[in-house]
């Protein structure tokens, strides 16, 4: 058994599971062997006897309803185990965790997996083959495709050691597996249906198990991003309870800190705040981000000048990175910077000018980083190459911050063509597969291609970003790119209507519109758009135009989540998206729950 995925299940009194006395290493010794009994049990009970097929069940009971009533219940304050993970690269520099990082990463390539994966799966007791099937899924596909670039730690290593403590995120992890091989199934089909099957069967056992055993707090934020995955995976609305839910135990945990109700040790703090806090701060706001990107950069501009009280230091970009993980961290860095040094509203262009050489300087720095004998591999060349178009786009939004004329950005057709082009490349045979879904923290492909076809009014380049939006029939988190290209495709109608347009500025200021705000009805698979005319703000005066359009077909939540004609809330938007705040609809109280953007995330995606 590999020393990493060694785990045992120790007293009450054990803080962490690492550095045992010569007490607890008999009783490793001993559950070793306990362990191999079960193993060995397992494996005779797998061959001796064919697995027997899980129940079948309607459509309507695979939108799994019992997660959100499962975390409700778990135990908040009941002792649990500690996840040690030993994690000494968080003590050292930026640069030491970046090539630690950038090493995990590359060391989930397809090339390099299939022992690890077999070390890993076979260390679980008491699954059967088909189980074992959705974790080696999981394990091979599903983690290393959601990571983010900061987040594989968690997909690849975390999780996992936490299946080994908790069998409800075991059971979790395992739905995962089934429900995201069957959403790469195109069409129905008995193994769709059976995949499906396993994952609603896993998902009620994860969930029955959260609730019949006492857990910590850690293993609660776990378990809720995971039922939040499953969610989206679903496209059902429950996810949206389900990140407020985790924001409210992150929220009841610092209240529980401060006061002294709750200790936690060091390895659950690094996992709290290197991992899940800012997964669900994330999560949250994207929900804010989804209707104008270039809007919520420049709320949260807006934000960070009146709170900034120590200015971050002008950003040192290298003459090449030694990893992609540390080139998307300094263009992070880089927009963090511009937001507190652009400001639009001065005649001063010090700020301006300053982010833009240092984008150009990070650009030429990327062109000259060739891929590493660890990175080698086409996720993370096409990665390379959406990274770039990531900085493009920040350029972009730099340089048109706070503009109050849309034709300002037909000064940036050649990098939305840049960016096309490199989007095309990035993604080549991905679209010929029948559905592409990405949960990563830093995905952004659905974002990108939205803002290009929104904000560039070159007939050829926008069509082009909403034909790889079709193309591609994308799933981030709880976007579609069905969806998007549908609601781009209307804005496009509206703004070249009547018009002859062979270039961009064929649209004049007074024909291009912004969208203000857009409600999605579910049951009904309609969304009704809000566009604003120039000057762009109702308050201002600017004319608002309300239009309605169905979603296609494959993009429709209604057959899971249909309301009753008579419900309260059968006239209700499920969701509604503006600039900077994004509200849900509560089906118990029939209120929306609403949040406000605090702060802002660049789209980097990652292949």
């Amino acid at each position: 058994m590999p020393e990493s995925l060694l785990w045992i299940n120790k007293d009450v009194a054990s803080e962490v599971l690492s550095r045992s006395s010569k007490a607890e290493t008999r009783k490793i010794r001993k559950h070793v062997q306990h362990e191999r009994q079960l193993k060995a049990k397992a494996a005779q009970e797998v061959t001796s006897k064919p697995v027997s097929p899980p129940r079948k069940t309607s459509r309507s009971e695979r939108s799994i309803v019992h997660s959100e009533q499962a975390l409700e219940q778990i135990p908040l304050r009941q002792r649990g185990l500690k996840l040690d993970t030993n994690i000494e690269g968080y003590k050292q520099s930026d640069e030491y965790r970046s090539c630690q990082l950038a090493a995990l990463s590359a060391s989930l390539s397809p090339t390099t997996q299939s022992t690890r994966v077999l070390h890993t799966i076979t260390s679980f007791p008491g699954l059967d083959t088909a189980e074992l099937r959705s974790l080696a899924f999981f394990c091979q596909r599903t983690a290393p495709e959601w990571s983010g670039w900061r987040d594989a730690s968690f997909w690849n290593k975390l999780i996992l050691q936490a299946c080994h403590l908790n069998r409800s995120i075991l059971h979790g992890v395992v739905a995962l597996g089934a429900l995201h091989e069957s959403s790469e199934i195109d069409g129905e089909s008995d193994e769709r249906s059976s995949l499906q099957d396993i994952a609603l069967h896993q998902s009620s056992k994860a969930s029955r198990l959260a609730v019949e055993t006492a857990v910590s707090d850690i293993s609660t934020l776990i378990s809720c991003i995971i039922f939040i995955c499953m969610q989206n995976l679903q496209d059902s609305h429950t996810a949206y309870q389900l990140l407020k839910t985790g924001h409210s135990l992150i929220s009841d945990i610092d209240r529980r800190l401060l006061s002294g109700e709750l200790i936690l040790a060091e390895s659950e703090k690094t996992v709290l705040n290197s991992f899940l806090r800012p997964i669900i701060e994330r999560l949250r706001m994207r929900f804010c981000c989804i209707v104008d990107v270039p809007s919520a950069l420049a709320i949260s501009a807006a934000l960070r000048k009146s709170k900034m009280e120590v200015p971050l230091s002008l950003p040192s970009i290298p003459t090449v990175f030694s990893s992609l993980l540390e080139a998307r961290n300094k263009l992070e860095l880089i927009i963090e910077w511009a937001q507190e040094n652009v400001d639009p509203s001065k005649l001063s262009l010090q700020g301006h000018s300053q982010t833009q050489n240092l984008l150009s300087m990070w650009i030429d720095a990327l062109d000259r980083n060739s891929a590493s004998t660890l990175e080698r591999y086409d996720a993370l060349i096409s990665s390379k190459k959406l990274l770039k178009s990531a900085a493009l786009v920040a350029s972009i939004l730099i340089d048109t911050l706070g503009t109050h004329s849309e034709c300002n950005y037909d000064d940036h057709v050649d990098k939305f063509a840049e960016i096309i082009q490199l989007y095309k490349v990035a993604l080549g045979d991905h679209y010929r597969s029948p559905r592409r879904v990405s949960f990563g923290i830093d995905s952004g492909v659905i974002d990108t291609l939205s803002f290009i076809a929104g904000r560039c009014r070159d007939p050829i380049i926008r069509r082009e970003a909403i034909d790889l939006l079709i193309q591609t029939n994308r799933m981030e988190g709880d976007l579609q790119g069905t969806t998007g290209s549908t609601i781009l495709s209307k804005l496009i109608e509206l703004e070249e209507e009547g018009l002859d347009v062979s270039c961009a500025s064929d649209i004049p200021e007074t024909s291009r519109l912004r969208i203000w705000e857009d409600h999605q009805y579910w049951d009904k698979g309609e969304i009704q758009i809000f566009f604003v005319h120039w000057p762009y703000e109702p308050s201002l005066g600017a004319e608002i135009k309300q239009v309605k359009v169905q979603l296609p077909m494959k993009a429709l939540r209604g057959p899971k989540e249909l309301a009753a004609p008579n419900s309260p809330i059968a006239h209700l938007p499920n969701v509604k998206y503006g600039r900077g705040v994004g509200a849900f609809l509560d089906e118990s109280t029939q209120t929306y729950h609403q949040i406000t953007l605090s702060s802002f995330f660049m789209p980097m995606p990652r292949l």
